[in-house]
């Protein structure tokens, strides 16, 4: 698999306390004020493999679905999938 470098900006990569699940427990850097910070560096090791991957698979022809069905997340699914043209589910 070829190298790349993609522009990806990690700033405010947290998530609330309220929810947790035990199998994040390797991800996780601190906890600050009610927010679990997630390490960066490990998080965008894997962030920049899963591009990779999705990047040579596109190149080959192979379709993709975007699923986002939150409100927050919905337009930007929809931004996304239409920008790449894959299928998309945001409802």
């Amino acid at each position: 698999m070829t190298r790349r470098y993609w522009n990806i900006n990690l700033e405010n990569f947290g998530r609330g306390t309220r929810k947790w699940n035990p199998k994040k427990v390797p991800y996780i850097s601190a906890k600050r004020k009610g927010i679990r910070i997630m390490n960066l560096t490990r998080t965008s090791h894997f962030l920049l493999e899963a591009c990779d991957l999705v990047f040579d698979a596109t190149s080959k022809g192979k379709q993709f679905l975007i699923v986002g069905t939150k409100n927050k997340a919905a337009d930007l699914v929809e931004w996304a999938a239409i920008r790449a043209r894959c299928h998309y589910v945001n409802k």
